[in-house]
């Protein structure tokens, strides 16, 4: 969601204000880097977590736009009374309300992000202190790019920020390092019972959905939502066209394991941030052998999500395709689903 805030941002024919949770503290509704913009009539693009703390900062977001200061606020969301006003979650919202005259410096990022490179912004927050409205001043660090000229910057942390996909708040220096990747693309390589249930339900999580299978039936058109991109063509040649980058993600759910070893092979010399395929233990140890003996290398292959999915006793294909998003949704939050046992399902 944050590419559609700053492309709105970028494209703001008025001074608005953009609120950026920056940091958090216990259960919050939002994850640090969350964006919202708030429009001088009050309407928004985004969420920051909706409810009583979304409303404050709306009212914050108002009153920047009003003043044309920006400002530092902090929602507690720790009351202990049903009845009380004060928020329940238990934790502590810390968020950055930024008066945005024009957007013309989120315009060059927009092209970045375009691209499909990650960018970082890097704000220098003065004023701000002791709960004062202050000043913005923002650069854009572009992944692989040159720094931003006639602006200091921590390079470590604008890299740490990019690698981490979280904001970095260095509060004593003024500073803030917000990573903002592009928008994020699947590429569902077999379109059978689990790739249609999987398009569906990853269509709602703000994914770019592409489906490719080498049938004619498995992408007839009604058999996907219109939002799903169907590509009816060999794997190797669905992959060798497919625009990927460090924000693609990839499941690999063919009818066979020799097309699942057709597109492995085409998918390790690309970029992406998720790999994985259906299969039992026993396939996933055969597929990985056969990778390492042609050439591949070992911490690429270890890597890949096979067998695929967290463990939730999944069987039919929807059921199988929550516990692959599960998996996905724990990458993209930079959780270690390592750690999370796999699904082994041989099904598909």
């Amino acid at each position: 969601m944050s590419v559609e805030v700053i492309r709105a941002v970028a494209e703001s024919r008025e001074a608005a204000a953009l609120v950026t949770v920056i940091a958090t503290k216990g259960s919050v509704p939002r994850h640090a880097g969350s964006k919202m913009l708030v429009r001088g009539t009050g309407a928004i693009v985004g969420t920051v977590g909706g409810g009583k703390g979304e409303a404050l900062a709306v009212d914050a977001g108002l009153r920047s736009i009003a003043e044309k200061r920006s400002r530092i606020v902090t929602v507690e969301m720790q009351g202990v009374e049903a009845e009380g006003d004060t928020l329940l979650c238990g934790g502590v919202d810390t968020m950055l309300v930024e008066y945005v005259p024009n957007g013309a410096s989120y315009a060059a990022a927009c092209h970045a992000l375009d691209a499909g490179r990650r960018t970082v912004f890097v704000k220098k927050l003065e004023g701000m202190k002791a709960g004062a409205a202050g000043t913005v001043s923002t650069a854009v660090q572009v992944e692989s790019g040159p720094p931003p000229a006639g602006f200091a910057l921590d390079q470590e942390a604008a890299a740490l920020s990019m690698a981490r996909g979280r904001p970095i708040y260095a509060a004593e220096k003024g500073l803030l390092y917000d990573p903002v990747f592009p928008r994020e693309k699947l590429l569902i390589l077999g379109g059978g019972h689990v790739g249609q249930a999987l398009s569906a339900i990853a269509a709602g999580l703000d994914f770019e959905v592409t489906v490719a299978d080498d049938r004619k039936e498995m992408t007839a058109p009604g058999r996907f939502l219109p939002a799903v991109k169907t590509v009816c063509a060999g794997y190797s040649e669905a992959i060798a066209a497919f625009p990927f980058d460090s924000a693609t993600y990839v499941v690999i759910l063919t009818r066979g394991h020799l097309f699942d070893l057709e597109c492995l092979r085409g998918v390790l010399g690309k970029t992406f941030r998720y790999a994985g395929f259906i299969g039992s233990a026993r396939k996933a140890g055969i597929l990985r052998a056969q990778l390492l003996s042609d050439g591949f290398d070992n911490g690429i292959v270890d890597a890949l999500h096979a067998p695929i999915g967290l463990e939730i006793a999944a069987e039919t294909p929807s059921e199988i395709a929550i516990s692959i998003l599960a998996e996905i949704v724990a990458v993209r939050r930079n959780a270690d689903p390592a750690e999370m046992p796999a699904a082994a399902k041989s099904g598909r």
